[in-house]
């Protein structure tokens, strides 16, 4: 067994929400070793859309809503530290934000949700459902069956493979270690801290996070955790290289900055990753509809990937009822929130710093009663 010695804390999980949060950790100057699976392990990090958005999140929950948009808010900044500390440009862009609703009942169902987080006026959000008229202003071409769409000038994308590298680099560069196909295999309390033990190698450290998506609920269960996440798969397509055609990101559609678009995605309850015709027919047919001029492009992949999911889709960031110092924090929205994760998620695991958002992201929310 090689001992690899003695850390502030250990990150359970090299993805989006792990190697953000260990960014704001080493920043701050914590000791920090971060252990990553292997490269065939489920990895939403690796097949998500890409959207940095905020317009749907926090319909049933206002602390959902403020902390999406305050990190959505700070993405700017995370875009400018991983240029400095990376070398890596995400290609964040934002400004407009557009979900395109197909027919009556989808616009009066986006309206609805959409009404839920106007009703929490929080400052600066703007917003709101356009109609066709308004919404071929913005973005002509849109298909005949198209109703309308909600809009938010907060919103936009980024490239997310590039932030994936990015943040695995800034870590590195602000003092963390990164050690690549090593599954944990064990989490044991020890002395004042704990011991975690992966693939013939151990560490020590006062502090263990727990960010290893569709793995958490096996490593969290000892520690008093309730069953917390859930997969569920999504699809995507991907054009061929294009001229510039979509003059705004949609949360449907969106064109990278190579020229490709990107068509999503699908949302199944399975937890097997593969691509389908069925799931491939889905997103083409939707796509067309929406914007008819995309089917003049050929389709040159696809991939599905699975999300990480809660029960009611909403982040958990929490620390264990019967053994301080063990944390797990799991969303679906690693992409949005990363800033999130390398500032305040950061620094309430090290410093205690609580956001009063977090009395909604418990995991105890899930326990079910004796």
């Amino acid at each position: 067994m090689k001992d690899l010695g003695i850390w502030d804390i250990v990150v359970v999980g090299g993805g989006l929400v792990g190697t953000a949060t260990a960014l704001g950790m080493a920043r701050d100057g914590a000791r920090v070793l971060i252990l990553d699976a292997s490269d065939t392990s489920f990895r939403a990090s690796r097949g998500n859309f890409g959207l940095v958005w905020a317009q749907s999140k926090g319909a049933n929950s206002r602390d959902y809503a403020t902390w999406t948009r305050s990190a959505v808010r700070a993405w700017p900044d995370l875009q400018d530290e991983l240029r400095e500390l990376a070398g890596v440009d995400t290609h964040y862009e934002t400004g407009l934000g557009l979900h395109l609703c197909l027919g009556a009942a989808e616009f009066d169902k986006r309206a609805a949700m959409i009404g839920r987080v106007a009703a929490h006026e929080l400052p600066g959000d703007d917003v709101r459902m356009i109609d066709r008229d308004e919404l071929a202003g913005l973005m002509p071409g849109i298909g005949p069956e198209v109703s309308g769409a909600s809009v938010s000038s907060l919103d936009g994308a980024c490239h997310s493979l590039a932030l994936y590298r990015g943040l695995s680099l800034a870590a590195q560069q602000a003092g963390a270690t990164l050690m690549s196909n090593i599954a944990v295999t064990a989490i044991t309390p020890e002395d004042a801290g704990y011991r975690v033990d992966a693939d013939g190698l151990c560490a020590r450290a006062g502090k263990v996070l727990i960010a290893a998506g569709l793995a958490t609920n096996d490593l969290a269960r000892p520690f008093g955790f309730p069953e917390i996440v859930l997969p569920q798969k999504g699809q995507i397509l991907v054009t061929e290289r294009s001229a510039p055609v979509l003059p705004a990101v949609t949360s449907g559609l969106r064109q990278t900055a190579e020229g490709t678009i990107l068509i999503g995605d699908t949302k199944e309850e399975t937890a097997e990753d593969r691509s389908t015709g069925a799931g491939m027919r889905q997103l083409a047919s939707r796509a067309v509809r929406l914007f008819p001029a995309i089917g003049n492009l050929r389709i040159v992949r696809s991939w599905a990937a699975l999300r990480v999911l809660t029960p009611d889709g909403h982040p958990v960031y929490d620390e264990s009822p019967t053994h301080p110092g063990i944390f797990v924090a799991t969303t679906h929205s690693g992409v949005t929130l990363a800033p999130a994760h390398r500032g305040p998620l950061a620094q309430w695991i090290m410093n205690g710093q609580r956001p009063p958002e977090f009395a909604s992201f418990t995991a105890q929310r899930f326990q079910q009663p004796n």
